[in-house]
């Protein structure tokens, strides 16, 4: 090849040369504006409104401690702390209530603003804000005023921001309200379900549809058991060929996106506390996982916040969300507390009729009246902005349609006066287990399992939260209030709230299960999930005398499916010890060496769980044609729908075999057959990969999925996870324990604490995934904070 001439060289030498350095300018310049975003970790800074100097120092997590005069000013200073270490976080909660990211991200955000601003959740916030007592009010007001001033005291806007070229809007009061609607809405799902019912109420025979959704299971452990009940639940009675036959019907395809795999339908989390006479060290212990959505930043922000003004003196510590001031899963000096969802129901679906001779109007009570008219505007990024007119009733906005497209209002205690508050804030300095039961009690909310643990050893369980009381319906399907004798009255009298102060045994469980007798849970909801968790925990706390932290976290590590022995036996029968199919034998040779647990490495785990899908989709979809015909968009998940598939598998009946089946031995090894070709015709690994191979942790950041380019530097490695939904150890992909907490007010420096990610939500900070390790390997790390390696002053 001819050499270039010398003039030539030294030209392009000095032109890559450039680009080098411009290059390198560029990523420098980009590098050390990312560094100016970091969080402050030194210094003295002036915040306006504090009454004395706050300290807040951090320890080798990243964990602050905030030491100030009073609760205020230790409140203003963690909203400092937050908006320099989770801004967008905060933003992007706050904006999802509201309905206003597409203001932020463009046009792509235009349908879900749609669904939320139907919702109207600022303009409800400000009516919250307006009508809270003065106490709450002045800590929301601190915690805003030291969000905005964390935030001017940054060197530059947080990187979200410098990648989407915008400038994050100021933080208001009633932003920390609309985190709170957030938690609400997402934890308040009932009417989710009620959609899929009402078709199926409406197409099934009653019989049918009872079979269909049971709430009681087998696996019942409610805390307060039924005195008449024998077990937790009679078997459920099967539908006979009165009712519906199969028998000479045309098999169906598969209803793999109609029936819903096992628990995939609502959130879950566990709690219990173990009284003193229970614990090695006499103090009661509260154990917290809450599962919710795994992402990054996790959704949970640890600290401790101690205050003394020479009169009062108090001190709290463990987790709340960024956006909420103060501490909502922890411990103070004399109380421990911790939540679940109850699912106890507060929403309902009410179907309007429309008026015929006026579709302007519905029809009420009280003659027909019309519909109230609200126009909203909706900002989009760098688009036109959209106008959004919503309809609402007198019970509440039209948020969507049936499958016969009728209008149907959300009725919820949160759209409603008096649904939302802060008094959980009153836990911060309560000090006796009285005083928490009873704000617990008054507090208005998501409706939850509230557990507490004193540190003289008493422990007491509270379902909190809103419970309407339904006059002439259930609540389980929409129905129509027009003609008055269906309707909500209020609330239910506080003498029906369900409460447990120092039970017997020394120990309280919730797992979102069943946890009263049938006939009181049917006023609260229908939708109770599979049980397995709570029977398990019971189980487990039923092993020892004494316990420890330690062995609180061992049980939160559990990993046991008993879910799964039920598919494990099946395929032992329908795989006989003398079978020639090459491929079967395989399988056999797996699911028999299972060891009971959705451990890592496990083959045969991975095997009946996909078997398990199987089955309940075929089964149940055949019994659900006349729903799924009647509306394209039908999907069946209800949480109790391992049930009527036991009872089926169990007495394996002639006329409900699934048409094109000789009879059950053939269906269930058709169905196996078809569990070996989803497998191996997938994208995923082959029969022979075991359960970490394929339940690895998805733990990421949104903007990675507008750039995935990013993923590496934003997201949380794909680790194998143990645990499944149906282990009290909870992990999928992206969902599971949000935090673990084993912690005795009184003895917190024996108390134990991890969670995913890390504190920060900045990519460059060293604490953005430093506490991950100890989460994904479950490790027994404490719940204090370590000793400060940094510190500034807010004065």
């Amino acid at each position: 090849m001819k050499r270039l001439p010398a003039k030539l060289r030294r030209g392009l030498l000095w032109t890559g040369l450039a680009v080098v350095l411009l290059f390198g300018g560029v990523v420098g310049t980009g590098y050390l504006v990312l560094r100016a975003s970091l969080p402050r970790t030194s210094g003295t800074v002036v915040l306006a409104g504090l009454s004395g100097p706050v300290e807040v120092s951090r320890d080798a997590l990243g964990i602050p401690t905030f030491r100030g005069r009073t609760l205020v000013d230790v409140v203003r200073a963690q909203g400092f702390v937050h908006a320099q270490d989770r801004f967008f976080q905060m933003d992007l909660t706050r904006r999802y209530a509201a309905g206003e990211l597409a203001a932020l991200f463009g046009p792509f955000a235009v349908g879900n603003d749609r669904f939320m601003r139907v919702l109207q959740y600022r303009r409800l916030a400000g009516r919250v804000l307006s009508g809270l007592p003065s106490r709450h009010r002045v800590l929301i007001d601190a915690y805003a005023e030291g969000v905005n001033a964390g935030l001017a005291d940054l060197g530059a806007r947080p990187p979200e921001y410098l990648l989407l070229r915008s400038k994050p809007a100021p933080w208001l009061a009633q932003d920390s309200v609309l985190v709170l609607y957030f938690f609400m809405h997402t934890q308040s799902i009932n009417h989710i379900l009620e959609k899929p019912l009402g078709v199926m109420q409406a197409t099934l025979p009653l019989a049918l549809f009872e079979f269909l959704t049971p709430d009681t299971s087998r696996f019942d452990a409610p805390l307060i058991p039924d005195p008449n009940e024998t077990t937790s639940s009679g078997p459920l009675p099967i539908p006979g060929p009165d009712v519906v036959d199969l028998r000479g019907r045309a098999p169906r395809p598969s209803g793999r996106d109609i029936v819903r795999p096992l628990g995939t339908s609502v959130p879950g989390s566990n709690n219990w506390a173990v009284a003193g006479n229970r614990t090695a060290h006499g103090g009661a212990i509260l154990a917290n996982d809450p599962h919710l959505t795994l992402t990054v930043p996790n959704v949970w922000y640890r600290a401790g916040l101690v205050w003394d003004d020479g009169a009062i003196r108090g001190a709290i510590q463990g987790a709340g969300p960024a956006g909420i001031p103060g501490i909502i899963i922890g411990a103070s000096t004399f109380l421990a507390w911790g939540v679940t969802n109850s699912l106890a129901d507060q929403n309902d679906l009410v179907v309007v009729e429309v008026d015929p001779a006026d579709p302007s109007r519905y029809l009420t009570p009280d003659g027909p009246q019309p519909f109230e008219r609200v126009v909203e505007t909706i900002e989009v990024n760098g688009d036109e902005s959209r106008t959004l007119e919503i309809r609402v009733t007198r019970w509440g906005p039209v948020t969507s349609t049936d499958w016969l497209g009728r209008p149907l209002v959300l009725r919820s205690p949160a759209l409603g006066p008096g649904g939302a508050d802060f008094l959980i804030f009153d836990l911060f300095t309560a000090t006796s287990i009285e005083q928490g039961i009873e704000i617990l009690r008054r507090w208005r909310g998501p409706s939850m399992n509230w557990l507490l643990a004193h540190r003289d050893g008493r422990i007491g369980w509270v379902l909190g939260g809103y419970l309407p009381r339904r006059i002439g319906y259930t609540g389980k399907a929409p129905v129509s209030w027009a003609d008055g004798s269906r309707h909500s009255d209020g609330e239910l009298d506080e003498s029906q709230r369900p409460t447990i102060v120092d039970p017997p045994e020394g120990v309280l469980y919730t797992a979102n299960n069943r946890t009263v007798p049938t006939e009181i849970s049917r006023r609260l909801g229908h939708t109770w999930v599979l049980p397995v968790r709570a029977s398990r925990i019971a189980e487990r706390l039923a092993e020892k005398d004494t316990f420890t932290e330690r062995d609180l976290l061992d049980i939160q590590l559990d990993t046991r499916s008993r879910m799964h022995d039920l598919a494990r036996d099946i395929v032992l029968e329908v795989v006989a010890a003398g079978e020639t199919d090459e491929t079967l034998v395989q399988v056999r040779r797996h699911v028999q060496s299972w060891n009971g647990h959705a451990d890592t490495d496990q083959i045969g785990f991975r095997l009946v769980v996909r078997y398990h899908e199987t089955l309940q989709e075929r089964i149940l979809t055949a019994l659900l044609v006349p729903a799924i015909e009647a509306d394209p968009s039908f999907r069946y998940n209800w949480p109790l729908a391992d049930e009527p598939m036991r009872r089926l598998l169990e007495t394996r009946p002639d006329h409900l075999l699934p048409p094109g089946h000789d009879d059950w031995p053939d269906f269930l090894r058709s169905a196996l057959v078809e569990t070996i070709q989803r497998i191996e015709s997938g994208d995923g690994p082959g029969l022979d990969a075991t359960w970490g191979e394929v339940n690895r942790a998805a733990i990421i950041h949104p903007i990675s999925l507008a750039l995935p380019a990013l993923g590496r530097l934003l997201n949380m490695p794909a680790d194998p996870l143990p645990g499944a939904r149906t282990s009290v150890r909870v992990n999928t992909p992206s969902y599971g324990a949000s935090l673990r907490m084993a912690v005795s007010p009184g003895h917190t420096e024996t108390g134990l604490f991890h969670m995913p990610t890390g504190q920060s939500g900045h990519p460059l900070s060293p604490h953005y995934r430093d506490g991950h390790r100890a989460w994904v390997q479950g490790l027994a790390t404490p719940f204090e904070p370590g000793p400060a390696v940094s510190s500034f002053t807010l004065e």
